[in-house]
């Protein structure tokens, strides 16, 4: 339990913020020119927005560029890793000594083998087809032709698809050996080159297989006719293949192949007379595949293993930033725990409910300039008065205020000790609203880019705080922090 004699009030934005919110209702028994609460609020919000005029804003959009196969070189690989190293150094500082040896060795080796990655002379390729055998017999008919520019995958790397079921990691239908988002994610990580196979018309499942894996990597899309006697059948599908891919990957990296084997006859005159008959045996249809993949090695080849490469690295990137985020909210979280405390305290302070939010906003534009300092950006009062005050009108628009108000007087009826005062209500609703804005803020800071060029999304933001409203105002959740608050809370109450 946190004792509230214990915090301490002294940032000028909090003292100025609850001083506005007692200012306002000696002059609402003044003027009593305020019959509403969401005309006081709204006035409220204004005149603390009104504090901070003169500071300047900055109003640049959050841009996150993705990640594009042609866009990739070899400046963005160097910076990218070098991005790696800084990210390192500061996971290594802000983490215990002997945690911190652990990750520099770890994410060292890994980043290392990733450098290293793009001077092979091969081509890692993985075949996708839901028939292993045929699968082999593509590998065998071409591996001769690519002995040291291709590494095939053996066959038990082959990956393997159900046509009849989408890519869904949570269908518990799905078959053990189908392909799955996971599957995808490490093809990804581990080819510089797809073939994928189809035996028929593309089923959806198939196209959406192909729309992935085209995201980030190069695929080429085999039509084996095996099961089409008649040309003109062939013709119709493989049209009407092209047709369904044609905005997804160009024309030229859908290729007709045949696996089928056929006996020919062949013929040899000895004389004009005389002749030798015998039967042969044909491997399968793949020139224009052999076409492809020899320009691709010729022309293609260091690009693809640099794009492999530079996914592997964003890849270490997230890994890094993720154990990060872990260190950061460790700290985080308990900052977020004292502000609720002195938001529920302020607001039970004030005996004018209605100006809950002007006292909320006070506290929280200062808890988001100490969060932060956390994720080591630098925020200004008037950046962290813009969000704070962004994120009360979104509350109030979206109702979350009364949605929440209404709950949390359900909780503290069922108890007769604790529900003692219509000011608790307050204080503790004010309590979680400023546990949904750290929370919102927190989330941000997690998947957010950003450098001194770039400011805050306010738009991702709001989108955080929906998301955490909707996973937090159940009963379940709202009875167990009602009860934390109240216990930390008792102190000032009784």
């Amino acid at each position: 339990m946190i004792p509230i004699m214990t915090i301490s009030i002294k940032k000028p934005i909090l003292v100025v913020g609850v001083s506005l919110s007692f200012l306002l209702w000696i002059g609402e028994n003044l003027k009593n020119t305020f019959d509403e609460v969401g005309n006081v609020t709204l006035f409220a919000l204004i005149l603390m927005g009104s504090i901070w005029l003169f500071w300047q804003r900055k109003k640049t959009p959050l841009i996150i560029p993705n990640f594009s196969l042609s866009s990739v070189s070899r400046i963005d690989f160097d910076k990218k890793n070098q991005q790696i190293k800084n990210l390192l150094d500061t996971l290594v500082k802000e983490s215990s000594e002997d945690l911190g040896n652990i990750f520099q060795d770890k994410f060292n080796s890994s980043l290392s083998s990733i450098e290293q990655s793009i001077t092979k002379k091969y081509l890692d390729l993985t075949i996708i087809n839901h028939n292993k055998i045929i699968s082999s017999s593509i590998v065998n008919n071409l591996q001769q032709k690519f002995v040291d520019d291709i590494k095939w995958f053996s066959e038990t790397n082959f990956l393997n698809y159900d046509q009849n079921i989408a890519i869904n990691q949570n269908n518990n239908n799905q078959k053990s050996n189908s392909l799955t988002l996971n599957n995808l994610k490490n093809l990804s990580l581990k080819s510089d080159l797809v073939l994928f196979v189809i035996q028929g018309d593309i089923t959806e499942s198939e196209k959406q297989i192909i729309t992935q894996i085209n995201k980030n990597q190069r695929i080429l899309v085999l039509f084996n006719d095996i099961d089409y006697p008649l040309a003109e059948e062939k013709t119709l599908i493989f049209t009407n293949i092209k047709n369904k891919l044609k905005e997804i990957i160009n024309s030229e990296f859908i290729i007709a192949i045949s696996t089928q084997s056929k006996k020919v006859k062949v013929k040899k005159y000895l004389d004009e007379v005389n002749y030798q008959e015998w039967e042969e045996v044909t491997q399968g249809e793949y020139n224009n595949l052999l076409n492809t993949l020899k320009i691709t090695v010729e022309k293609e080849k260091d690009n693809l293993i640099l794009a492999t490469a530079y996914r592997n690295s964003i890849e270490l990137e997230k890994a890094i930033k993720k154990e990060l985020n872990l260190i950061r909210k460790e700290k985080a979280l308990p900052l977020l725990e004292k502000y609720q405390i002195v938001a529920a305290t302020a607001t039970f302070a004030n005996p004018v409910s209605s100006l809950d939010l002007l006292a909320t906003a006070a506290i929280n534009t200062q808890m988001i300039v100490d969060l932060s300092s956390i994720y080591q950006q630098s925020l200004s009062l008037n950046q962290a008065k813009e969000i704070s005050i962004e994120l009360a009108k979104l509350m109030v628009k979206l109702g979350m205020v009364e949605i929440s108000s209404q709950a949390i007087t359900a909780i503290l009826k069922t108890n007769a000790i604790t529900y003692v005062a219509g000011g608790i209500i307050q204080g503790i609703s004010a309590a979680y609203l400023t546990r949904l804005c750290g929370l919102s803020l927190i989330e941000y800071y997690e998947i957010a880019e950003l450098n001194n060029n770039q400011s805050i999304n306010l738009k991702i933001i709001k989108e955080k705080l929906q998301l955490i409203f909707q996973q937090t105002k159940d009963n379940n959740f709202l009875t167990k922090f009602v009860t934390k608050i109240t216990k930390n809370e008792q102190l000032s109450f009784n």
